[in-house]
């Protein structure tokens, strides 16, 4: 039994089962007692760290896919939100199971560590899309951290109520992140 393997097991069961399930189930699940699941993952936080990114990876993928030709900024940031919500309405045990959102008295780390690892490849892409200069290019990062956690609140929400399509409330963000990364026109 290895680490991919253990992970992908305990992906299995939290689509299964829901985002409460405990390492004694994903142990459980691999066939294995859970000093093995320790041994070769570690203990919950490095469970939910394996699985975020595996997540975030699958995430960043679609994403790339989604704006890959996409030329127009605004097209662009449609197809991102799109893509991150598609990912969410399919993998939503995970989801919650990373972030901890689904899980009672979970402490803010799993929603960090999803950050974290969003963030970072985010930032380049939206200084591509406000097409930033130098000077400006210090904003992508925070601007990165505030669209995660934006649409993570938001995804909670929808997954929650699920009041509107995928497609509607992808238009509705995009309005909203467009008219402030398009922010002043710079003189020519």
């Amino acid at each position: 039994m290895d680490r991919r393997t253990l992970l992908e097991c305990a992906e299995r069961l939290i689509r299964r089962e829901g985002p409460g399930v405990s390492l004694e189930a994903i142990a459980a699940e691999a066939g294995v007692t859970k000093p093995i699941v320790y041994h070769h993952v570690g203990g919950k936080n490095a469970v939910v760290e394996g699985l975020a990114w595996r997540l975030n990876e699958r995430h960043a993928e679609a994403a790339r896919r989604a704006v890959e030709g996409v030329h127009e900024p605004a097209d662009a940031i449609r197809a991102f939100v799109d893509a991150y919500l598609e990912g969410l309405e399919a993998d939503r045990s995970l989801y919650l199971y990373v972030t901890g959102s689904g899980v009672p008295g979970a402490g803010p780390e799993g929603v960090l560590t999803f950050a974290d690892q969003s963030a970072r490849g985010l930032a380049g892409r939206l200084a591509e899309i406000r097409g930033a200069t130098d000077a400006e290019l210090p904003a992508a990062l925070p601007w990165s951290y505030a669209l995660i956690g934006m649409l993570h609140f938001v995804a909670l929400w929808w997954l929650r109520d699920a009041d509107r399509s995928r497609a509607e409330l992808a238009a509705q963000l995009t309005e909203l992140l467009w008219n402030g990364l398009r922010g002043p026109r710079r003189p020519t």
